[in-house]
């Protein structure tokens, strides 16, 4: 495993959740959303961690400071639509006011996943030294278990 393969496959992981929540989101199938939501929390938590505290910073020569920036406002759009459906899943029964905005939330994180991926063609482009060091620090950053919600006020409080 290297730090593109594990890149990928964590994109794939989150494609794959958001596609579970999409069907249990149409199903209505709140305790679902819940399930999934928590698995997000600990395969999320230390992605975003990761990658806005040393991927971002490693590619910036790469792509520059704007689209790093941009980067983080997706994240910041992904922690409140997340929450927003969390919000959503602690009740009982939805009316179509909350199925309407679970959809809608769930509309605002699809892309990033997917145009985020796009960053191992830039990863690509690092010596092997560094992707190898940013290798091992995606897994230290994993290690520690950070959750989405947890590196959220993390950030805040930054």
């Amino acid at each position: 495993m290297n730090l593109i393969t594990q890149f990928h496959t964590e994109h794939r992981q989150v494609v794959n959740a958001l596609i579970d929540l999409r069907q249990a989101i149409t199903a209505r199938e709140i305790q679902r959303v819940r399930s999934i939501l928590a698995g997000a929390e600990d395969l999320v938590g230390p992605h975003f961690k990761f990658e806005e505290l040393y991927l971002y910073p490693a590619l910036e020569p790469f792509f520059g400071e704007a689209y790093g920036k941009q980067l983080l406002n997706e994240h910041d759009g992904v922690f409140r639509s997340i929450r927003k459906i969390a919000e959503l899943a602690q009740k009982a029964e939805w009316n179509e006011t909350d199925y309407a905005s679970a959809l809608a939330n769930l509309e605002l994180i699809y892309e990033h996943p997917i145009s985020c991926d796009g960053l191992s063609l830039w990863i690509e482009r690092l010596p092997a030294e560094s992707q190898e060091e940013l290798f091992q620090m995606m897994l230290a950053v994993r290690k520690q278990g950070t959750k989405l919600s947890e590196y959220y006020r993390e950030r805040q409080a930054a």
